[in-house]
């Protein structure tokens, strides 16, 4: 076998999902995004009478919604602060800043 085009360094697995803000409340956008290991992070949810729900989610770069989803494997990703999220619109992306 011999490489044509060289592609990107992987960096974990990447899999489609859909903005859906399945567990978040509503509101998803509906983007189909390729979403990597280091974009989902842990977050969690206790109810009033004490327990703690984890979840696994990933924040959408199109409209700020998270969305919760299934995977076989740890995040490595951490989650966006709020200035972030509010950034993240169809008009004004986050981009990170270079090393």
């Amino acid at each position: 076998m011999e490489v044509i085009k060289k592609g990107r360094k992987q960096k974990g697995w990447s899999k489609e999902f859909t903005c859906t803000s399945k567990g978040n409340g509503g509101g998803g956008c509906g983007a189909v995004l390729l979403v990597s290991q280091n974009d989902i992070y842990r977050t969690s949810s206790t109810d009033y009478g004490g327990d703690t729900e984890h979840f696994t989610t990933f924040c959408c770069i199109e409209c700020g919604v998270e969305t919760d989803v299934s995977v076989p494997i740890s995040p490595l990703g951490k989650k966006p602060t709020e200035a972030e999220k509010r950034a993240y619109t169809k008009h004004a992306k986050f981009l990170p800043e270079a090393d």
